[in-house]
């Protein structure tokens, strides 16, 4: 950390560590496939709902609601070799959606991070962020345990301004949509991931891991000088929060992480839509350009829907088209931010389609 982050005592603001950190990858590799584009497939629900003896196992946590393997080809190569080279993730309990994943990477890079609130009380962690927090206005539930050691080592906690948290999103800062996240972040906290790591086929039983996301206790805050209208603060008016995210995570942006955080906080607010756009271009983002250049959007857009674990088969031609109108939209900041040219051409078959072209590495700074 910087010399200044030093000098704080247990708590970086965030323009500290943004500053700290604006090269280190602020989006997941590793995870992205789990977290499903739009809302969940039908033919999942049905596929659950027609089957009681699994439906039953899932309800006991026997079986998983999703499960994948994932490979890299990375993993077996140079300095980015691992003693692993395949990653077997079964998610349980609650399935996770791409905008609760972009939610949670957004909190870890728009939010001030505390260095380490294992051992403190609720009182100690917000003294420690220094701000004008009024306790009066905490929620019964974490009033009543201000002096007691809630927090725990798993996590990595965050302070998210919703001011801030919402510029990013491109959202307006208010009640529902802080509401939106609190749902979001619920669900992240209900998900369940078990991870097991193989080499040649065989587990490697020493690297297992099971990770929730998100800290269940999600606590909410009212700074009341942030508030421009006084009279309109009630007794569930928030402005901050404090969450924790499962250092398992944190760790997996740095190790198989991809996109820096000042590319991501630069680039993504421009970034959003309502038909998969933001984590399209995720995805996209993290392929070299050179592969990019001279493949077909729509090519492009099915192998990022093909890379989910789980897709709705049934309408997956209407999603593909979704967003590709999206993107299309989007041409301007692909070609300032991306360096690519979106052409429309014609295909061998005769239908229209769009070409992306790579221009070269004048946007280097932002990459």
């Amino acid at each position: 950390m910087t010399e200044q982050a030093d000098l704080l005592s247990g708590y970086y603001p965030a323009e500290v560590v943004n500053k700290a950190f604006a090269e280190t990858p602020a989006t997941t590799t590793l995870m992205d496939c789990i977290f499903l584009p739009g809302r969940i497939p039908r033919d999942l629900i049905n596929r659950i709902s027609s089957d009681q003896d699994m439906l039953e196992k899932q309800l006991l946590a026997e079986k998983p609601l999703l499960s994948t393997k994932i490979e890299k080809h990375y993993w077996n190569k140079g300095s980015s070799q691992r003693e692993f080279d395949a990653v077997r993730l079964d998610v349980y309990s609650a399935v996770c959606l791409a905008d609760d994943r972009h939610l949670l990477e957004a909190l870890v890079s728009v939010g001030g991070m505390y260095k380490d609130l294992s051992g403190l009380t609720l009182r100690q962690a917000i003294e420690l962020a220094q701000l004008d927090i009024d306790l009066d206005k905490l929620p019964q539930q974490y009033f009543n345990m201000l002096d007691t050691k809630i927090f725990t080592g798993i996590y990595d906690y965050f302070l998210c301004d919703f001011g801030r948290l919402f510029e990013f999103l491109n959202l307006k800062n208010q009640k529902a949509n802080k509401k939106t996240v609190i749902k979001r972040l619920t669900r992240l906290s209900q998900m369940l991931l078990m991870l097991d790591y193989e080499k040649d086929g065989k587990t490697l039983p020493k690297y297992h891991s099971r990770i929730q996301l998100v800290d269940s206790k999600f606590i909410p805050l009212l700074v009341p000088s942030v508030v421009k209208n006084k009279r309109s603060i009630r007794n569930d008016t928030i402005t901050h929060l404090i969450v924790g995210v499962d250092k398992n995570f944190t760790a997996s942006l740095r190790q198989e992480g991809a996109i820096s955080r000042n590319r991501f906080l630069k680039v993504y607010p421009q970034l959003t839509g309502k038909h998969s756009v933001t984590d399209f271009a995720k995805w996209l983002d993290a392929h070299k350009r050179e592969y990019l250049h001279g493949k077909y959007l729509t090519d492009l857009i099915r192998n990022y829907y093909s890379n989910k674990v789980r897709i709705s088969k049934q309408h997956l031609s209407r999603h593909i088209n979704n967003t590709l109108s999206e993107v299309i939209e989007k041409k301007e900041i692909l070609l300032k931010d991306f360096n690519l040219l979106l052409q429309e051409r014609i295909r061998e078959n005769g239908k229209a389609d769009v070409m992306l072209v790579y221009l070269g590495e004048d946007n280097k700074g932002l990459k």
